[in-house]
């Protein structure tokens, strides 16, 4: 090769190196052209991702907090609506029994109870063992007797008049109350209520018709009671279960009726000892004080401890509430 060609050969390699480096430059290019449209794409995918999962986080993060508030809202309605029930129950019951109320007191000074009494107690049940669980209601009991030993007394009032038969058939006390009512029916736990009642026609004709009230089954006044009972005794226990294992319960006719009835009315539930359940009937101060004091010796040891907590709790509920003895209320 001469002198003179060498020039020409080294600036044809030249160019071709430069026409090879020029196409891998481009063909560098195009690529990272399209790696980076990929990326574009794939972080427009991701960041879309990351958007729509954030709007259904925070979608349901709102739904949640829409489902507590209207479930807040909904248990505040039901507090306020059970607290008007209960006021409504207060103000009703209050004009029924204060004359029980003075009689039961009076009682209790004769037979020296120590304890308090409280009249016209208004609770909100706890649903074990009941129908219709999810249904709110509020229960009133007439009476609750705290003796000092912690024990309780459940006392229904009945002002009724005219002539009561509570568990006795009409029939068997005269053979003149045989035809009042088909008394093929009275099975279990009954009372019945013949009341006068008058009926003017015209402004000089009165005329005299007899009433008949029959309630019976889970009607019954002592059956009623016995109800309330159970459901006090489970109201009042507390979470680990402790408080009062049984209330005593009683039915109090305290009207101007010619009451006959039997002293107790014995069902066929139990008690959480195993034994009969059972309800006294009275008719007047006597047998009252007979059965409070009969109570009274029978859990004659002082339980303060016991007694203030039921006081506390019941008198919380806004019950009226009267100390009996020496007893004295709980500092609050």
């Amino acid at each position: 090769m001469t002198s003179d060609l060498v020039p020409w050969v080294v600036a044809g390699g030249l160019a071709i190196v430069v026409v090879v480096l020029v196409i891998v430059l481009r063909r560098t290019q195009s690529s990272n052209r399209a790696a980076l449209s990929d990326a574009e794409v794939r972080l427009d995918h991701r960041t879309g991702t990351l958007e729509r999962e954030h709007r259904e986080r925070t979608a349901a993060a709102e739904a949640e907090y829409g489902r507590q508030l209207a479930g807040a809202e909904a248990a505040r309605q039901q507090a306020l609506a059970e607290a008007e029930a209960g006021r409504a129950l207060a103000r009703t019951g209050m004009r029924w029994e204060e004359a029980s109320q003075r009689t039961i007191l009076e009682v209790c000074k004769a037979a020296g109870i120590n304890g308090a009494l409280l009249t016209n107690v208004v609770f909100v049940p706890v649903a074990q063992g009941e129908r219709n669980r999810d249904r709110s209601y509020a229960a009133q009991i007439d009476h609750v007797l705290v003796f000092e030993s912690g024990h309780v007394l459940v006392v229904e009032n009945k002002r009724w008049n005219g002539i009561v038969f509570d568990g006795r058939r009409p029939s068997a006390v005269h053979h003149a109350f045989r035809n009042l009512l088909d008394e093929s029916s009275l099975t279990g736990s009954f009372a019945i209520q013949v009341q006068s009642r008058r009926v003017l026609d015209h402004a000089d004709d009165v005329e005299h018709w007899w009433r008949v009230r029959v309630q019976s089954g889970g009607n019954a006044p002592t059956r009623q009671v016995r109800q309330q009972a159970r459901r006090l005794q489970r109201f009042l226990a507390d979470e680990d279960g402790n408080g009062p294992q049984w209330v005593d319960s009683c039915v109090f006719y305290s009207g101007d009726a010619a009451a006959y009835v039997n002293p107790e009315d014995r069902s066929t539930s139990t008690t959480p000892t195993g034994r009969s359940a059972t309800t006294a009937v009275v008719t007047n101060d006597n047998e009252l004080r007979g059965l409070v004091t009969d109570i009274a010796r029978k859990h004659a040891v002082p339980n303060r401890a016991r007694t203030d907590a039921v006081v506390r709790q019941l008198a919380g509920q806004g019950a009226h509430t009267i100390t009996v003895g020496t007893y004295r209320l709980p500092e609050a």
